[in-house]
């Protein structure tokens, strides 16, 4: 595995994703056919991809690495839940909210490594095909150690591709097996000391912190959908504010999502505090890896603190620039070498043997949110063939509550986009009746 696949705390933590499909059948035949379909494709993808069917083990020295299975392709479950889960046109009504996909349902394992399962395979590539009324619920996950978002989306790409019964071009051929070594450059001793840049853990700890709490409270996943005309809307407003330079409809949408969450929150902070936002950076251009590199790329967070009172009060556009802000003026490309260089001499001081995974995950200040987007995946264009085509709906299924965590989906074909959070109840309830939040929920 590349050097970032080498953190005990990413292995048997997966990343989920949820293709919903229409079916033109709901008959047995109709669904074997569409098993066998899934099967053709898993096949075809292993032959020419032979690691996305392998499972990861850690060897004596503390290194993980990929080892074929049995199968030699990635694990597909399928079940027939139609009797007992909402219609597809159940979903689509209620716009695929997280209520109805439950990880615990849906998708072939947990998102979090179970302590109970840790002496067992730990598959690259798993899948579970559900058939409900009307519909398919596809839920494919990635472990973390093997691929990010944005590789994840590649392998799937590349999947999709298998199943339309279409060859693989060469250079998918060749970045799809490219060695997962020196991929990223790590920097000289005279360069840098052993550790991390500040504000960066050399190794996480296995443990979250205490809660200050007695009763952590509850939290809950929502989804709220912008469309692609208020996207629009919520850019063109933004703009006027813009001191200068360029803002995103990502910068947008976050410092949106920033401040509205923020003031739902307002109740229970001190307006003279701070709060930070915390977004995920693809790096792979930063330095010089592949767009469609399907491992677990170079990602480097970056983060945007700002006073409460200024994040709430200030205008959309101000926000949106201290998010532009942050990102133009980290030296990312330098920071990912120096996270990488630390890693590595972690892994070769066997710093990394006795870690291994856990089931518990940093937690995130009640303040401040910790976002991924993957809206730029293109998810909703991957056709997987006659008998699927394109998924109606791309989801991430609901896992054990992690407050302040957030993501942006990917963005349909239209340009809408779902932005999936956790939050604790209080703050839902008074962001839903935001009147310029709640609409969207």
């Amino acid at each position: 595995l590349d050097v970032f696949g080498q953190n005990p705390r990413l292995h048997r933590l997966y990343t989920q994703l949820c293709f919903c499909f229409r079916l033109a059948s709901d008959t047995s035949q109709h669904k074997a056919q569409v098993v066998d379909h899934l099967n053709r494709g898993l096949d075809v993808l292993a032959q020419a991809f032979p690691w996305v069917g392998g499972v990861v083990t850690q060897d004596s020295s503390g290194i993980f690495k990929i080892h074929s299975n049995s199968t030699k392709k990635p694990w597909l479950d399928v079940q027939d839940l139609s009797d007992s889960l909402p219609s597809m046109q159940e979903l689509e009504t209620a716009g695929f909210p997280f209520r109805m996909l439950d990880e615990k349902v849906i998708a072939p394992c947990s998102t979090l490594p179970d302590s109970e399962e840790s002496d067992k395979d730990a598959p690259v590539l798993l899948l579970r095909a559900t058939f409900i009324t009307g519909g398919l619920l596809l839920v494919i996950n990635g472990m973390h150690n093997c691929m990010d978002m944005a590789g994840q989306c590649q392998v799937i790409d590349l999947f999709a591709k298998a199943c339309r019964g279409e060859g693989f071009t060469a250079e998918e051929l060749k970045v799809g097996n490219i060695s997962r070594q020196n991929l990223v450059p790590l920097l000289e001793e005279d360069q840098t000391s052993t550790k991390l840049p500040p504000g960066q853990k050399q190794m996480p700890t296995t443990t979250a912190p205490a809660s200050t709490e007695s009763e952590p409270p509850r939290a809950v996943w929502h989804y709220f959908t912008f469309s692609a005309a208020y996207l629009a809307s919520l850019k063109a407003i933004a703009t006027t504010d813009v001191p200068s330079g360029f803002v995103s409809t990502d910068d947008v949408l976050s410092a949106f999502v920033w401040q509205n969450i923020t003031r739902a929150r307002l109740p229970r902070l001190d307006s003279a505090g701070s709060s930070t936002f915390d977004r995920q950076v693809n790096a792979r251009h930063h330095l010089g890896v592949p767009l469609t590199y399907p491992g677990n790329g170079p990602v480097h967070k970056v983060s945007t603190t700002r006073k409460i009172a200024d994040v709430v009060d200030a205008a959309l556009g101000v926000v949106a620039s201290h998010l532009r802000s942050s990102l133009i003026n980290e030296d990312i490309a330098y920071k990912v070498r120096a996270e990488a260089t630390a890693l590595s001499r972690s892994v070769a001081r066997g710093e990394t043997k006795t870690a291994g995974p856990s089931s518990s995950r940093s937690t995130v200040p009640t303040s401040d949110l910790k976002m991924s987007s993957w809206a730029k995946e293109n998810c909703y264009a991957f056709d997987f063939g006659g008998l699927l085509g394109k998924a109606s709906a791309v989801r991430r299924p609901a896992f054990p509550a992690w407050e302040g965590l957030c993501y942006f989906m990917p963005k349909t074909l239209a340009g809408d986009i779902a932005f999936a959070v956790c939050l604790r109840d209080e703050d839902a309830e008074r962001l839903i009746v935001e009147e310029e939040f709640g609409e969207f929920g």
